[in-house]
């Protein structure tokens, strides 16, 4: 007898085999994996020109704010005068207004600046809150996250946290020049945003195409950097002028580029207190091989972290007059 199903359409479907389902498997992992990276690498192209754009944003706004005004506004400002070599350890509760906030009318933040009271102390770090009291207006402004003063490939830039990752440079060289070197911090004068500073363009004599104005760090302590203490930096912070001193909104090109491990948002023990010693003496990010720095002209370019170290230093000094043709 014929069998006729096969003419008929009723033969029954041939399924995929063990082993074919394991090569297809197996292909599509490939594929992924390829692809992966891929993928992985153009989202870190986006960040990293969302990046640039930020600090292209906030070096627009100084400019801006120094068109207004007739000058730069201070990296920070203090009711504590520098006259003597020691005055960055002895400053207390004397903590203003930080050029974070006081250029946030020139960036669409004429609300957010309206929230604090300028005639009172500014929190410098969760360890001392402004007016001494974490209810304080000002220390309430301060503990609101700014999108604008982070940069997305900063993984501690998720959620509520108040972190920046651009510092004003306020110079730069070898901490034996620092105007004030106290417990393993260094300030210095010769940059553009510093303690109480005063700078208009024509102050900075080595060009604004020669003299960095912002970088970017990933050295400010976030939570859980010190879960044991609590001792954060934020966006609004003013410098801290005491027996542990500090600018978290400022650093000086003393280090080189990323020569510091980690990031202030890992979490650390109390007895470990290398971010807070370093934290003012270089930059660095979370793209690969470098930072970002903005000039005095407000240009944005990314900066190799192999960068001669003298140049780099140069370069943090407005009128030093050492040639240094050109940054890479």
């Amino acid at each position: 007898m014929v069998d006729n199903s096969s003419l008929t359409g009723n033969a029954r479907p041939r399924g995929f085999t063990l082993v074919e389902l394991l090569v297809v498997i197996a292909i599509i992992g490939i594929l992924v994996a390829l692809l992966l990276p891929a993928v992985q690498a153009a989202r870190e192209a986006a960040r990293r020109m969302d990046c640039t754009n930020r600090l292209k944003q906030l070096s627009l706004a100084l400019h801006n704010y120094a068109g207004a005004h007739g000058k730069f506004p201070a990296g920070y400002y203090s009711k504590h005068p520098t006259t003597s070599s020691t005055w960055c350890s002895t400053g207390g509760t004397n903590h203003l207004a930080p050029w974070t906030v006081m250029i946030l009318p020139f960036m669409e933040e004429q609300a957010r600046y309206d929230e604090f009271d300028y005639s009172k102390n500014f929190t410098s770090t969760s360890q001392l809150p402004a007016e001494g009291s974490s209810t304080s207006k000002n220390h309430k402004a301060w503990e609101r996250p700014l999108k604008k003063y982070q940069c997305p490939s900063d993984p501690n830039s998720k959620g509520n946290v108040n972190n920046i990752n651009y510092f004003g440079v306020q110079g730069g060289g070898p901490v034996t020049k620092a105007d004030c070197y106290h417990n393993s911090r260094a300030f210095f004068f010769t940059g553009i945003l510093y303690h109480n500073s005063v700078v208009d363009f024509h102050d900075i004599r080595d060009g604004t195409t020669n003299t960095w104005l912002l970088g970017e760090t990933r050295y400010v302590p976030t939570k859980p950097h010190r879960p044991d203490n609590n001792t954060t930096g934020g966006w609004a912070s003013s410098g801290r002028l005491d027996s542990a001193p500090n600018s978290y909104t400022q650093a000086s090109a003393v280090l080189g580029i990323n020569s510091l491990p980690g990031s202030g948002g890992d979490a650390i023990s109390a007895g470990s207190l290398d971010f807070f010693f370093h934290m003012s003496k270089l930059y660095g990010s979370f793209h690969q091989g470098g930072c970002h720095f903005a000039l005095g002209d407000a240009s944005v370019r990314f900066v190799n972290e192999n960068i001669d170290l003298t140049l780099y230093q140069q370069a943090a000094n407005r009128s030093d007059g050492l040639p240094i043709g050109g940054i890479p």
